[in-house]
């Protein structure tokens, strides 16, 4: 969990310098992708990801992770293996590639 926090906060640095358009609720959004499971639900979550993604200036690792929170989160497969796929396009960070791979193996 605190590692997750660390690289939340790591993460919303890079998002406020240069990847996301900001929007009216960007930092409510970042909040809740990033560390709403378990404080809100699963549909929130898909919801704040996809805002992140949509106002994604270019895609990146950053947007990466958001789209691999958005398929651990979403309940649609086919919507998950897609979000997977394209997250590990994205990510740079071994951890995090291997974690999408298992994404991939339960969704794809």
């Amino acid at each position: 969990m605190r590692v997750l926090f660390v690289l939340s906060i790591f993460c919303f640095g890079a998002l406020v310098s240069s990847n996301v358009h900001a929007y009216q609720g960007m930092e409510k959004d970042f909040a809740t992708c990033t560390q709403g499971s378990g404080k809100v639900s699963n549909t929130q979550i898909v919801k704040a990801c996809t805002q992140l993604i949509d106002n994604a200036v270019k895609h990146n690792s950053l947007t990466g992770y958001f789209f691999a929170l958005r398929a651990i989160a979403n309940t649609d497969k086919a919507s998950n293996c897609r979000d997977a796929r394209q997250a590990m396009k994205l990510l740079d960070n071994p951890k995090l590639i291997e974690h999408t791979k298992q994404l991939i193996k339960i969704n794809c």
